[in-house]
């Protein structure tokens, strides 16, 4: 897919693109330097909902786990 830039440095993201990456008005990209000369590495950034669901899913994992209790097995197991 081919874009064009404007003469305000603007970019417009196709429509199939945007759709597959669920970008939305507001979208954050984050744009670097690619690693090889003339290519860009283009990165869409999380919204701070998306962050939020994030954390909340990986905290759902130690939801019936007892941390201290694992950390003292693991330390008694290094002792040995």
């Amino acid at each position: 897919m081919t874009t064009t830039l404007t003469g305000k440095n603007q970019v417009t993201v196709p429509a199939e693109i945007a759709r597959e990456f669920g970008l939305q008005p507001g979208s954050k990209l984050d744009w670097s330097k690619g690693k090889t000369p003339g290519t860009i590495v283009v990165k869409v950034q999380p919204s701070k909902r998306q962050m939020i669901e994030r954390i909340k899913e990986i905290g759902r994992g130690f939801k019936n786990r007892n941390l201290v209790e694992e950390l003292i097995r693991e330390r008694e197991k290094e002792m040995l």
